[in-house]
């Protein structure tokens, strides 16, 4: 899931990554229903967050948790990250930033957006056009060197070049509008980043040209997470970063595991939200959705003190739910996310066949495949049901398995060529794959040609403007509570570029853009998310860019001694900042 959740966003269900989750509701037979859950925002500008972060009742020292995940994370590059596992695990744990999350440990409780590395979420002026952040004291790298200012302006320097593609680039617009800024070179490094000055070790100012209220928010992302410019090894650094936070890498084995130590620089008294509980912090990239599943179920040795990344398998779910010593454990709730299947319009230009694709989807079996409602509720909309504005439509009223008649009189006398359906090659993938692949060619509607991608390659291949792919699986979650932050990402077309696209529609229409450019500055933000509401209406209805397919529930296990674990409403994972191991 990316934020791409990429918050934000592969999904546990079209791609096999995790899902988490924020909020419940049950209709009177049971089943889980999506509901509008926007949730409440507190902004510390006054920094009066305390430090250290208060300690975790009956928390203790020692001990390993334990991280199972089906494959490796996508970067861990500070600046290439946008998927949501790397977001809620690195910030957590060794990417700390100007400005960072304290999450509610119950449901309905408010997020907090507080001074991480700053001492406050940052100090506007000039109507918001310009931010100053003072860093704390004593703040360390895992090898005792001191973090500066300008480890953050190298951060946000690359950020603009090849090793910040991936990532989050509302900074970069931000800062160079019209991107003419292409990152550091040997001539200059740092000198020509634009709008960022350092005026001294621990002092870093951003000016930009319009008014950015929304920037605490936007300094959350490990954009500014600091890279030393004389320890940035380039495409290297994905396996050798430096370590800000309670914890450092130990040993990383690509596609096997992660093994994290305590970090013995981290200051608590630098940080108002971590600690620093386990010993170690291991991730193990081989289990699947079912191995993860039947390790917490029996919560043995390692594994119970350890965390799935995914849903309970479908097999499982009823067990699970039925059993009361194993609900103790469960951790579950609607997620921030959306989940798609992305139309290549430049490939599917005949928006008539678009439309018969949205009618030939099948989501009941989607959502039966997947486990059923505790993890899936069928979506309509671009925007999940969180965001701010969301506007709870239906425009083409397909059922619950589609319409093939409607789709077969919307491709009468067309000759549609064979589609590729591109999804990242895990299990779960592969068994969305063949719902995608069963539905779409029910009576020959269409001829659909599966592509499965390498997990950890997944986005980065969908995000390249030139790819082969006519169908893709992706998921969403809003970066921050604002739709700019979902419509303003997913279907603006002046951000479509040559590589690191979320645009995987590749949608480009000028009065769209245009739309979405004027909410973009637009002051009342009430008054944008009701505009954003009815945007996402005409888009669906006039332009049909993707197959809104499900919003995800959280339906997820935790061994019998991890303790302090709770879901993360931002990243829809379990949240490590206050995990510790029970006696």
């Amino acid at each position: 899931m990316r934020h791409r959740v990429r918050v934000l966003t592969i999904s546990a269900l079209a791609i096999g990554l995790a899902a988490a989750g924020c909020s419940k509701t049950e209709n009177s037979k049971g089943e889980e229903n999506a509901k509008d859950q926007k949730q409440s925002i507190f902004i510390d500008l006054k920094g009066t967050t305390p430090v250290p972060a208060p300690e975790v009742k009956d928390a203790r020292k020692g001990g390993q948790v334990l991280w199972l995940q089906d494959g490796n994370f996508e970067h861990l590059d500070p600046q290439q990250i946008y998927v949501s596992d790397a977001l809620s695990f690195s910030t957590n744990l060794f990417h700390r930033t100007l400005t960072s999350y304290i999450e509610p440990t119950e449901e309905g409780g408010t997020v907090k957006i507080v001074g991480d590395l700053a001492i406050n979420a940052g100090e506007s002026s000039e109507g918001g056009k310009v931010w100053k952040y003072t860093l704390r004291d004593g703040l360390k790298y895992d090898d005792g060197s001191p973090i500066k200012s300008a480890d953050i302006k190298h951060s946000i320097a690359r950020s603009f070049g090849t090793f910040g593609q991936q990532g989050a680039q509302y900074i970069q617009n931000a800062l160079d509008p019209d991107r003419k800024y292409q990152g550091p070179d040997a001539a200059t490094g740092d000198a020509g980043v634009p709008g960022v000055t350092t005026p001294d070790d621990k002092t870093i100012i951003f000016t930009f040209k319009d008014p950015h209220p929304e920037f605490p928010s936007l300094a959350v992302y490990p954009n500014t997470a600091p890279v030393p410019a004389a320890k940035d090894t380039g495409a290297k650094y994905e396996e050798e970063w430096v370590s800000s936070g309670p914890y450092k890498r130990k040993e990383y084995k690509i596609d096997n595991y992660l093994l994290l130590e305590r970090n013995p620089n981290w200051d608590p008294k630098t940080d108002p939200i971590r600690h620093q509980y386990p010993d170690t912090i291991k991730v193990d990239f081989t289990p699947n959705r079912a191995t993860q599943t039947q390790r917490l179920i029996a919560s043995q040795g390692e594994d119970s003190s350890a965390t799935m990344t995914s849903s309970v398998a479908q097999e499982n779910i009823s067990t699970v739910s039925a059993d009361p010593e194993l609900t103790k454990r469960v951790l579950s709730g609607i997620t921030p996310y959306a989940n798609y299947i992305n139309i290549n319009t430049t490939k599917v230009t005949d928006v008539d066949v678009r439309r018969a694709l949205i009618y030939g989807y099948d989501k009941d079996a989607a959502i039966k495949n997947a486990g059923g409602s505790k993890v899936a509720v069928a979506s309509t909309t671009i925007t999940a049901a969180n965001v701010p504005g969301y506007e709870n439509f239906d425009v083409y009223k397909a059922g619950p398995n589609g319409d093939v008649a409607k789709a077969k009189a919307l491709l009468a006398g067309k000759t549609v060529p064979k589609l590729s359906y591109c999804f990242a090659n895990t299990a779960a993938g592969q068994k969305a794959a063949a719902i995608v692949k069963s539905s779409l060619e029910r009576e020959n509607l269409f001829q659909i040609a599966l592509n499965p991608i390498d997990r950890k390659d997944y986005y980065t291949t969908i995000g390249k403007k030139d790819t082969t792919c006519d169908l893709m699986a992706s998921g969403w979650g809003a970066d921050y509570p604002d739709n700019n932050s979902t419509l303003g990402v997913l279907m603006d077309g002046n951000q479509i570029k040559a590589e690191g696209n979320n645009n995987y529609s590749y949608f480009n229409d000028p009065g769209i853009n245009k739309k979405l450019a004027d909410l973009r500055l637009e002051p009342d933000r009430a008054k944008a998310a009701k505009a954003y509401g009815a945007l996402d209406k005409e888009i669906m209805e006039k332009h049909a860019p993707l197959i809104p397919t499900v919003y995800t529930r959280a339906y997820t296990l935790i061994g019998t001694k991890l303790g302090g674990a709770f879901l993360s409403p931002n990243y829809a994972q379990v949240n490590l900042t206050n995990v510790y191991v029970k006696a």
